[in-house]
Parts: structure tokens; C-alpha cells; sequence
């Protein structure tokens, strides 16, 4: 199996507004949506503790993390004003998932913030949160 990356922008822990208040502030669609009490995915039992509405970068999970961070940047960038008063009021973060099979004979995906993230954190306050994930290359 490829090693895979998952980047998402999230907005977490609104009680006030609905998750199509935000779509529609932002102009644009989330990937996915939690709403809590809720089941996060209906495959499983748990439930979201709390309302959180999630844009990915739009690339391929077989993207590098370079490439997905840049696309979320330029995403992020040009509405940087509509994304900053929810960034102000709630808990706003890029989230990074990496999963990293082992003897696949790839190397494991760096995980590079330049100059450019760092703006843009500083601008907004995000935080920034990676999950490593060492997983048996199933394709043997």
C-alpha cells in the first residue's frame, strides 16, 4: 500500500450558528460535517462530542504533504478575511493524518511548514495537529 496523508482545515465547538451558516459565510462546501450527539460516521457507534465542520485540501490522499498544505493555503488565502472572525470566535486548526505503511518500500512523508503556513497561523491562530500512523502493508 502507498503511504496516504489527510489534511483538513476544521472549525471545531460552535453552538450558535449551523454548520450551513458557515458553508454559506465561507462560500464553500465542507467535506464533512459533525454534528454533536450525532453519529460521526454511520458505520460506527461513536458520536461527535462536539459541532465541527472539516475542508480538505482537494488533492488525492497519495499527495505530499507539501503539495495538500499549499492547496489549502490557497483556499485559506484569498478568503482570509471570511475566515478569520471564526478563527477569532472558535477553535479553528489544520489537522494532519499520515498513515505510513511499513515494508512498502516508500520512504515515510515529510511533513514540512514554511514561511508561507507560518503566516497564515499567525494571522488566524491556528493550531496544527498530526497523527502518525505505522500500519502493515496489507498488499503482500
Amino acid at each position: 500500500m502507498k503511504n496516504e496523508v489527510f489534511l483538513d482545515f476544521c472549525i471545531w465547538g460552535f453552538e450558535d450558528i449551523t454548520p450551513e451558516q458557515i458553508t454559506q459565510a465561507l462560500g464553500m462546501q465542507p467535506t464533512k460535517v459533525y454534528i454533536k450527539g450525532q453519529k460521526k460516521n454511520p458505520k460506527f457507534a461513536a458520536v461527535a462530542k462536539q459541532n465541527g465542520w472539516r475542508m480538505n485540501s482537494g488533492l488525492d490522499k497519495h499527495a505530499s504533504f507539501e503539495d495538500q498544505m499549499m492547496s489549502i493555503l490557497d483556499i485559506i488565502e484569498p478568503r482570509i478575511d471570511l475566515f478569520r472572525p471564526f478563527c477569532e470566535k472558535y477553535y479553528c486548526e489544520i489537522v494532519c493524518a499520515v498513515n505510513v505503511y511499513y515494508d512498502n518500500d516508500e520512504s515515510t512523508p515529510s511533513i514540512h511548514l514554511d514561511a508561507r503556513y507560518n503566516r497564515l497561523i499567525k494571522e488566524l491562530n491556528l493550531e496544527f495537529d498530526v497523527d502518525l500512523y505505522c500500519l502493515p502493508n496489507d498488499q503482500d
